[in-house]
């Protein structure tokens, strides 16, 4: 049977092929010689780095990058600081850091007595503050009231009492991380173990009367 007109001849196939066997055999015989020539060391070496790089690769495509971000509970002592006396402030810039808030509201509030603590709340993958903040004094509390309706800057402020305030016990609309959670139950834990069992968050009749129809989420 007659080859069709531009295939390749049986003797060109087999001339290719032997060829090819030619190469093979040559790039084998090179192989040996390098191989003979280095130590087992050397090739222990050699297979450890192989497999070394095989590790680091298959490490590389299982591990996610770990997203890095402050959450809004990682400082117990600022984020769990509320108590009776503790100042609600609302209507400063959000627009502006979470430091450059807390300085504004020290000095605003500073001729009311000594600051112990000035807790600005925040989204924790974003670092946006939700809105408020919450201001503690060591003397009288309550002077810091008469700041209610005074202006930081141009905008007019909302001074109450925090335990007046659902914001004291939960954020509305916060969407929170995964530490949250971790670092809630880390601090009821050590709050549990100081109260020897007592009640984790103060309550108050105005707090019960808040969330009379909505499950209460202690801090």
């Amino acid at each position: 049977m007659a080859l069709k007109e531009g295939s390749a001849s049986t003797t060109d196939v087999e001339a290719a092929t032997q060829t090819m066997i030619v190469n093979l055999t040559k790039q084998r015989k090179e192989i040996d010689e390098i191989t003979n020539s280095l130590s087992m060391a050397d090739l222990e070496d050699i297979l450890l780095k192989e497999i070394d790089e095989d590790v680091k690769n298959a490490f590389k495509k299982k591990t996610k990058k770990v997203e890095e971000y402050v959450c809004n509970y990682d400082n117990h002592e600022e984020a769990f600081g509320n108590n009776h006396d503790t100042i609600f402030v609302k209507g400063f810039d959000c627009s502006l850091s979470r430091d450059d808030i807390k300085s504004s509201l020290e000095k605003h509030f500073g001729s009311c007595g000594e600051i112990s603590r000035v807790f600005v709340p925040f989204e924790c993958k974003t670092g946006s503050p939700l809105g408020y903040a919450f201001i503690d004094l060591r003397n009288d509390a309550k002077k810091a009231l008469t700041l209610d309706g005074s202006y930081m800057g141009s905008l007019k402020l909302e001074v109450v009492m925090a335990n007046s305030r659902t914001e004291s016990v939960r954020y509305p609309n916060f969407s929170g991380c995964g530490r949250c959670s971790l670092n809630l139950k880390k601090r009821n834990y050590a709050e549990f173990s100081r109260t020897g069992g007592g009640c984790l968050t103060p309550r108050t009749p105005e707090l019960d009367g808040m969330f009379a129809e909505d499950a209460l989420h202690f801090f």
